[in-house]
């Protein structure tokens, strides 16, 4: 199996280590990197770069947009989408109230120019739900400010939305109960949307069960891969 993993905002690749070794699949991965980002159109081409062949798609909450934009672009090289703590639309609109207000997203932007070491702190701490412990500051590009701001410009355009009944590859919707970054509305309005979608809301977890709980989701993937192939 061919996986294609794209990471969140400012994350590098090797968040997903841990997944994929759990997975047995870490050879057969290939991941996208948010360096050197020029602008916001950077995401999907750095996606299709790595889309050379019939994949698996990963995408971990800002990557969840990107593939999504894949699977609607190329169906016939996904076959297969995993969305983790994903999103559709990562800004609240009118009728959509499963995101975050722009401008709380735009205080962002302002506060990571001029405080980035707490602005970034205070974002990692939110990724865990209250009885989780984690960190994964290591994984994230903390020195690269204009990347990351790139990034928020892309959450606050991208939109998925409009063609989530048009992506015809199963879907399987792994997302923490307790996910305070993209709320579990998030998952369940894609869930709703998609065809082929089904959606698993994992207890206790937050924005990043994947690492926090990478056996239960590793077992999940493999049992749903499974029962995709039947």
């Amino acid at each position: 199996m061919n996986i294609v993993c794209i990471p969140g905002w400012g994350m590098k690749a090797d968040i997903f280590a841990p997944l994929l070794d759990s997975l047995s699949l870490r050879g057969n991965a290939t991941a996208v990197e948010w360096k050197e980002i020029e602008t916001v159109h950077c995401f999907r081409k750095r996606a299709e770069q790595v889309l050379h062949e019939r994949a698996t798609v990963i995408g971990w909450s800002l990557g969840s947009l990107v593939a999504l934009e894949l699977a609607y672009a190329y169906p016939e090289r996904v076959s297969r989408l995993i969305l983790i703590g994903g999103t559709s639309r990562f800004i609240a609109d009118e009728g959509y109230e499963a995101g975050w207000h722009p401008r709380i997203v735009k205080r962002m932007k302002t506060q990571l120019q001029v405080r980035p070491a707490d602005t970034i702190a205070a974002f990692l701490a939110s990724l865990w739900s209250k009885s989780e412990k984690g960190d994964i500051s290591d994984f994230f590009y903390r020195d690269r400010v204009d990347d990351l701001l790139i990034g928020l410009d892309y959450l606050i355009e991208a939109d998925a939305r409009p063609f989530l009944a048009d992506i015809s590859a199963p879907m399987l919707i792994v997302h923490g109960e307790q996910d305070a970054i993209c709320p579990p509305a998030a998952a369940r309005y894609i869930a709703e949307r998609a065809p082929n979608a089904i959606m698993a809301l994992l207890p206790d977890a937050g924005h990043v069960p994947f690492w926090t709980q990478a056996e239960t989701c590793a077992h999940l993937i493999q049992t749903w891969v499974g029962e995709t192939d039947d």
